[in-house]
């Protein structure tokens, strides 16, 4: 197991139902059900979603703590977490939800964004976050059923979420 593999095994991930225990984001059970009654009223309106993917990028993230301890490294990148947590929250709507689905990384619905509003977002979003934070979009097709749009966008997320 090399180090990353290591620092991601030990990053605090656990939430009761309804939120992230460590940084008050939406668990993912909570994400689906305002996923699924939201993609209903889209489809009822014509109106376009998006989900975007964030995701801390430990490569680019510990070579400036890498020779820190196996317990800094860890407890370094549960604080950055938490402090992403909150610049997303102020960065995005009150509306918008922020789900935590993965050790490092977060989704969030976007309702009623068109993809132009999704790329000015995304633009604006970048200059805001350090650069060691990925943003990938994605925008659901038309008709497109729940299941295959988490599926495109675990391929963005998860293929980040080293």
């Amino acid at each position: 197991m090399n180090k990353y593999e290591e620092v991601v095994q030990s990053i605090f991930l656990s939430n009761d139902g309804q939120i992230d225990l460590l940084t008050g984001a939406l668990a993912p059970d909570q994400f689906d059900q305002i996923a699924k009654r939201d993609l209903a009223i889209s489809d009822r309106n014509s109106s376009q979603t998006a989900i975007i993917s964030v995701v801390l990028n430990l490569q680019q993230y510990l070579p400036a703590i890498y020779a820190a301890e196996l317990d800094k490294m860890k407890s370094d990148i549960e604080s950055e977490l938490v402090k992403l947590y909150f610049e997303l929250k102020n960065i995005f709507r009150q509306t918008d939800c922020i789900c935590r689905v993965s050790k490092l990384g977060f989704w969030i619905l976007l309702n009623g964004s068109s993809e132009e509003d999704t790329k000015q977002l995304i633009e604006r979003t970048n200059k805001l976050l350090p650069e060691f934070v990925q943003i990938n979009p994605c925008q659901r097709l038309k008709d497109e059923k729940l299941l295959d749009w988490y599926q495109r966008i675990d391929k963005l997320h998860f293929n980040n979420d080293k």
